[in-house]
């Protein structure tokens, strides 16, 4: 019988109408109003199986059952999702700070550095440094306009305004780690993946 949270609108004479309710429970609003309406067992019509008719009365064992099956299933579902959001968020922004430079990332850098150095000498031109800052690939890249960041990077000048390629990968580390809020003084990594720093009198920054 259409009473209280039951009507024209919401109730469960059909599929859609049934979806609609449904899904408005779920969200907590108004399940009180047809809790009331399918128990309702007072003021309504019997069945009368003479007459062809199921009636239109309410079973309260049926109806706390239901809603009380409903709600428990659907807010436990609701709130599974929020926390799975709240942690995926909370991981991925765990990941983003714990997170370090893989040797993909040095691989890359190395091979972009011998578009700018085809001879291999293991030095660019400082004019080259902010294009080849610009074209290197996330995270170690670097956008135009960057001189102000070449210049506060403080990377060794080597002689004949030459920059030095691991000097230029470990300013690069270093500025990673500090823009992930874990600043570094030393990079010893960089031993593993970059040639020592020559010996040779061209050297001196």
């Amino acid at each position: 019988k259409e009473k209280s949270g039951l009507d024209d609108v919401y109730n469960f004479k059909t599929f859609p109408k049934s979806m609609i309710l449904l899904f408005q429970m779920s969200t907590s609003a108004g399940w009180d109003g047809v809790l009331d309406g399918i128990i309702n067992e007072e003021d309504c019509e019997q069945p009368n199986p003479e007459m062809g008719s199921p009636g239109d009365c309410g079973s309260s064992t049926v109806g706390i059952a239901f809603l009380l099956s409903y709600l428990v299933i659907s807010f436990l579902i609701v709130i599974n999702m929020y926390i799975a959001v709240i942690l995926e968020n909370y991981s991925q922004a765990t990941e983003d700070v714990q997170e370090g430079l893989t040797d993909d990332d040095y691989d890359m850098y190395y091979e972009i550095w011998q578009q700018f150095d085809p001879d291999g000498t293991q030095y660019i031109r400082y004019d080259q440094l902010s294009e080849f800052l610009d074209v290197l690939e996330p995270p170690l890249q670097i956008h135009k306009p960057n001189k102000y960041k070449i210049v506060s990077m403080d990377i060794p000048i080597c002689k004949g305004d030459l920059m030095f390629c691991v000097d230029i990968l470990d300013a690069l580390t270093k500025d990673f780690f500090a823009r992930k809020g874990n600043p570094i003084e030393e990079t010893g990594e960089l031993a593993e993946v970059a040639p020592g720093r020559p010996d040779e009198v061209g050297y001196e920054p």
